[in-house]
């Protein structure tokens, strides 16, 4: 019982310091679109969001190697296999040194063709060089300090990894008030913050491994091809994995810049602010329980990974469902406070971009967990093809909807999330299943509970929206409190069954005894 307390104890802290590292990184991104859209312009914002989306494209090169590392390195020191673990772990660090070397190399190119890629107007061209070359220094540093996140992962200690994130958050606000309020505005001031952050997690994580993982280290003796071949090989599905993904979504700020114009994609980066979050924060709390999925199927406890998952389900459908359903409903008064130099007219249209890019996360959140079990279980072939095949797909309609129709923004952002819902609600939980070795139709019960739960909140929060005012952040943030309190007591009662509640709350009275 004590360890069964132990590890809860565990998922609760990991799960809190990646939510209050994550809600720090957010809050900066909040306070500072207002103000760089005001100042800047949409044109300019949107260059930002396109920059670090042209990054997302060449981590589909970097992330054959980096994806499954943390998997194979914490399997060889969860079976005692420490040469091995560190065979994996130098071969890494060495290999992405020489793909930081080539991506350097390549960004040059790219910076003095940049024109030619994309349309920028004269008066960005050299603050957006700028933009992308910091951004893309930010980039290798993030890639060179790859393996040594690894160690909170492997001991299962991510929030000492939180907390970091934290402290260089912390850094980043610093930087970003010295620069904005010494200088005039400009549009890489963002990304030299973000140099600053990335540098600080680097060397924590540097000091972190040492200090939980000191049989984890750096040697040109323990480079081996073999481990990197082997690595590729296995991660080179979730390599296609993110194409697949660039292709469904990741190429939208690109379309809009290249058949519409920057404008419309600056205003289809701003309604992505809150959606980009989201799924963040849907990759950040589904990563808590990664670690311990993959040490339940090292030891090869499938049982008990079967109810680990299920376990996960229950936790990101109760804590999702209440922000997402307000958000779509408060969105229009939200929005409104948040950017006060748009005009109603543009904020119906951000709002409606916003809804249409977070419709996948609404119905995703419920069973976010159940990509981990690809990854986990190491069979990522089939999900890839599926999604690289509706990635084509959403590229071509989009094209065509582009050229042919006056969607214009509303195709970029509509296709790709309509194909996304078919591929959530027909295929994630039946393959998830179909690796575990149960029933096809295991979770489908799980997730139409939990969209029926959303449909009922969304309900209940258009009520209140109907009967009240809203004009300023205090109200909003009082009806925000009081429609989340409702929200959170209606999903307990819908989504846990009475065994369930129960196992909750003494989980809750476990922790709050230790």
């Amino acid at each position: 019982m004590e360890q069964a307390i132990s590890k809860n104890k565990r998922l609760l802290i990991n799960l809190i310091a990646s939510i209050v590292a994550l809600a720090v990184q957010m809050g900066i991104s909040l306070i500072l679109t207002p103000i760089l859209v005001e100042k800047l312009g949409n044109e300019a914002y949107g260059f930002i969001g396109l920059a670090n989306n042209f990054v997302s494209y060449a981590t589909i090169v970097t992330v054959a190697l980096n994806s499954m590392a943390s998997r194979f390195i914490t399997i060889a020191i969860h079976r005692g296999e420490e040469k091995k673990a560190n065979e994996y772990f130098s071969s890494v660090f060495i290999s992405n040194i020489i793909m930081s070397i080539v991506i350097l190399i390549l960004l040059v190119l790219m910076i003095f063709n940049l024109n030619k890629l994309l349309n920028i107007p004269e008066y960005l061209n050299t603050d957006v060089k700028i933009t992308f070359t910091l951004v893309f220094i930010n980039f290798i540093i993030t890639l060179l300090s790859t393996v040594f996140n690894i160690a909170t992962f492997v001991k299962n200690k991510i929030y000492l990894s939180s907390i970091q994130q934290i402290i260089g958050n912390v850094l980043k606000i610093i930087a970003i008030l010295i620069l904005f309020g010494i200088f005039q505005p400009k549009i890489y001031f963002i990304s030299i913050s973000a140099i600053i952050y990335t540098a600080y997690v680097m060397i924590a994580n540097v000091y972190l491994t040492r200090k939980l993982a000191p049989e984890l280290k750096v040697t040109i003796k323990n480079f081996k091809i073999s481990a990197v071949i082997e690595l590729i090989k296995s991660g080179l599905w979730n390599s296609l994995n993110n194409l697949s993904t660039m292709l469904l979504s990741g190429l939208d700020l690109l379309i809009a810049n290249l058949f519409i114009d920057s404008t419309a994609m600056g205003t289809l980066s701003i309604a992505k602010t809150i959606p980009t979050a989201v799924l963040t924060l849907l990759g950040t709390i589904s990563n808590v329980f990664l670690p311990q999925f993959t040490i339940l199927y090292s030891k090869n406890k499938i049982d008990e990974l079967v109810n680990e998952t299920k376990f996960s389900i229950k936790v990101m459908s109760l804590i999702m469902i209440v922000p997402l359903a307000g958000f779509i409903v408060f969105g229009i008064e939200f929005f409104t406070l948040w950017l006060p130099s748009k005009t109603p007219n543009e904020i119906i249209e951000i709002q409606i971009l916003s809804i249409l890019t977070l419709l996948p996360n609404l119905v995703s959140s419920n069973i976010y967990t159940l990509y981990a079990i690809n990854t986990v279980t190491n069979k990522l072939k089939v999900p890839v093809i599926v999604t690289f095949a509706l990635g084509i797909i959403s590229v071509i309609v989009t094209y065509i909807l582009v050229q042919t129709t006056n969607l214009g923004v509303y195709a970029i952002a509509g296709v790709s999330s309509i194909i996304l819902v078919i591929r959530i609600l027909t295929f994630v939980p039946m393959y998830a299943a179909h690796n575990l070795k149960v029933k096809k139709g295991i979770f489908y019960g799980t997730l139409f509970r939990a969209l029926a739960t959303s449909a009922l909140i969304m309900v209940l929060f258009a009520i209140i929206n109907m009967n009240i005012t809203i004009s300023s952040w205090l109200e909003l943030a009082i009806w925000a409190v009081i429609a989340g309190i409702i929200g959170y007591i209606v999903s307990f009662i819908c989504l846990l069954n009475k065994k369930e509640k129960a196992k909750v709350k003494q989980k809750v009275l476990s922790f709050g005894k230790r």
